[in-house]
């Protein structure tokens, strides 16, 4: 056997553990990432260009999850796992649609406040909604 073959992931089957593993690194890896600054750029549709550790950007396909980076090339495509550039850049995209969707206001939850009423001597929290989101 040669050492082509022994570096190659595709060659042997990986097991669900290995499996939950690299989906667990890469997870991780990919939220360092996303913490780490905006880098990021839209480049058309749901082509992204995604800052690579080693200089440069990799080509990430959001829609497709799919990245030219040699981990995504080597391992991640032949075991159906994303690299850290992809989870990094739908965190981002997410996070994103998230503020749009909704304005961002410090002082409640969903668009609701907790508040605490006292009934017959006893406290108890209620949900009401928040003025400042609501327009009040």
């Amino acid at each position: 056997m040669d050492k082509a073959s022994l570096a190659d992931h595709r060659r042997k089957p990986i097991t669900r553990e290995d499996r939950w593993r690299a989906i667990r690194e890469r997870t991780t890896r990919g939220l360092l990432l996303f913490n780490s600054g905006p880098d990021f750029a839209h480049l058309q549709g749901d082509l992204w260009a995604v800052r690579s550790s080693r200089g440069g950007f990799h080509k990430t396909d959001l829609a497709d999850e799919t990245c030219s980076c040699e981990d995504f090339a080597r391992y991640g495509s032949v075991n159906d796992v994303c690299c850290k550039h992809i989870v990094a850049l739908a965190i981002a995209h997410a996070t994103r649609r998230n503020r749009r969707r909704r304005p961002s206001c410090p002082s409640c939850f969903g668009g609701y406040v907790t508040i605490t009423v006292e009934e017959d001597g006893q406290e108890h929290d209620e949900a009401a909604p928040c003025r400042r989101c609501n327009g009040r």
